[in-house]
């Protein structure tokens, strides 16, 4: 169920992801919450392109369900096998995701990375996965321009996202870390 004054967002997204073979059509939809910011709608839609697997899914009931992932894949008993978090996440939900998942990602932009670093440094627990960095110019020029009903070209390769729709072409490093790596920058 929609919170009242969400907007509906409408997908398709050809993905063709040679660094990890995964050529798919991607095609959903998904509610901006009334409090979410379009920056963190942009990289909810390019978290999911980005670590795509079959079975992936949006967090039910939007940012109102405060204790679940953003993204994540489930197994057949609905426990989470891969826990995806956005922006800067609380430490203490990390803690939690490490503890009880075999796998977490953290998918933010340069900018909120180093917000991040300066509020918790080294001390984000160890965690199986990545932090998946953007250029954060891609994130705030699609949050300004995206409209309700879109089709993105995105293509992966050598560690490069090149994003072309209708508007424009762009692209982005994809700058993965390590959770020991954050303290480094």
């Amino acid at each position: 169920m929609m919170a009242q004054g969400s907007q509906l967002y409408h997908a398709r997204i050809q993905l063709a992801d040679t660094d990890r073979q995964c050529y798919e059509t991607l095609a959903f939809s998904t509610p901006q919450h009334p409090s979410e910011k379009p920056e963190r709608l942009v990289l909810r839609l390019l978290a999911y392109a980005l670590l795509y697997e079959p079975g992936l899914e949006f967090r039910k009931g939007g940012l109102s369900e405060g204790e679940a992932p953003d993204l994540a894949i489930r197994d057949g008993s609905n426990r989470i096998l891969h826990w995806i978090d956005l922006g800067t996440p609380a430490l203490g939900r990390l803690r939690k995701a490490a503890r009880h998942t075999p796998k977490v990602s953290v998918v933010t932009h340069e900018g909120l990375l180093l917000r991040w670093k300066r509020q918790h440094g080294n001390q984000l627990p160890d965690f199986q996965g990545d932090i998946l960095s953007l250029d954060e110019e891609l994130v705030v020029t699609l949050s300004r321009s995206l409209p309700r009903r879109f089709d993105w070209q995105a293509t992966i390769s050598g560690g490069v996202l090149y994003l072309d729709s209708t508007e424009a072409s762009r692209s982005s490093p994809l700058r993965r870390l390590s959770p020991g790596q954050l303290g480094s920058l």
